[in-house]
């Protein structure tokens, strides 16, 4: 009976080790095939960054290759290319850490389009580049060869007009000489049609409630001066309109001046200096001696004392004389 009891004993252990063997069998081989699962989804996602990078290893050498091919002999262009491959190189690094580190595959790629469109970008830029210096090279050629015929040219054309030059001294020469006796011949001329101007008077006169007007000698009763002077014949004058400008000093030495009544700036033709003159009158001449009378209304400051009164014409003082008020 014990012996009997026993062997159940070894039945029911042995039941119970085969249930927990075929349990941990079946945990394992769950186990086992989650591992290949991932091992299978990881060699996939190796594969995929692997061909990804592969990609990007070939359009980026394939970018440089071609930015190499462009170099010459030129140096800044060659500098060019050597900074558009660095950008380059910087923005493989940057795509080659979103592949491997992020594991950002679809922002990779994107950025893979933009660096092979970057390549494109910087190759037709450097042939642009070597045809503009093309370009560029012929003018400087054909410049240099239009440069070089112009010279050739100049030197002809300097030595004929050095010698045309020596031949033209001496007609410049009389050409000065003809336009200084032409200058000289115009201010004596002007200067001999000056009118001249004879038995100058000034007296002044106040008007009167009647209209009349009246002789006065004091400056504070002085409405108005007339200025009279006899023209004579001069018969180089020109028959017409001639300008007479009245230069009244005040007994200060001051010319009488007021721009609003008509005074102005008259340059003297004798040496071309400036000077203020009182009033100008515009009178018709006739070629013959004639007795005018000029008419300064009171718009300028009169005071007491003695005042010069000068009269020009053509820029010359033609007269001049004095008068007093009290």
């Amino acid at each position: 009976m014990a012996s009997r009891k026993s062997a159940n004993n070894v039945i029911s252990l042995a039941i119970i080790a085969i249930v927990l063997l075929l349990g941990t069998s079946g945990y394992l081989w769950v186990q086992n095939n989650n591992l290949k699962n991932k091992l299978a989804k990881y060699d996939t996602e190796i594969k995929v960054f692997t061909q990804t990078q592969a990609k990007l290893e070939k359009d980026y050498n394939l970018a440089i290759a071609s930015l190499d091919e462009l170099k010459s002999d030129n140096l800044e262009l060659n500098k060019l290319i050597e900074e558009q491959k660095a950008e380059l190189t910087v923005q493989k690094n940057k795509i080659s850490s979103l592949i491997w580190k992020s594991k950002k595959l679809k922002e990779a790629k994107l950025e893979i389009s933009n660096l092979k469109n970057q390549a494109l970008a910087y190759i037709q830029q450097v042939q642009d580049l070597k045809e503009q210096n093309i370009v560029l090279t012929d003018a400087n050629q054909k410049l240099q060869k239009d440069k070089s015929e112009l010279y050739d040219k100049l030197s002809f054309s300097s030595s004929r007009l050095a010698q045309k030059e020596s031949e033209n001294d001496s007609l410049l020469t009389v050409k000065q000489k003809l336009e200084k006796d032409k200058n000289n011949l115009l201010f004596k001329t002007n200067k001999a049609s000056v009118i001249q101007v004879n038995n100058l008077e000034v007296k002044g006169y106040k008007l009167k409630s009647s209209g009349k007007y009246t002789r006065r000698r004091k400056a504070k009763n002085i409405d108005l001066l007339k200025i009279c002077f006899k023209m004579n014949k001069n018969e180089i004058a020109d028959i017409g309109e001639e300008i007479f400008f009245v230069r009244l000093i005040a007994p200060d030495g001051n010319t009488v001046y007021e721009e609003k009544a008509g005074s102005g700036i008259l340059t003297k033709s004798a040496d071309g200096t400036k000077m203020k003159y009182t009033k100008k009158y515009n009178v018709d001449y006739s070629a013959t001696e004639e007795n005018i009378c000029l008419i300064l209304n009171k718009d300028f400051p009169l005071v007491r004392g003695r005042y010069k009164v000068e009269v020009y014409n053509k820029g010359y003082l033609a007269g001049e004389d004095s008068f007093k008020l009290r």
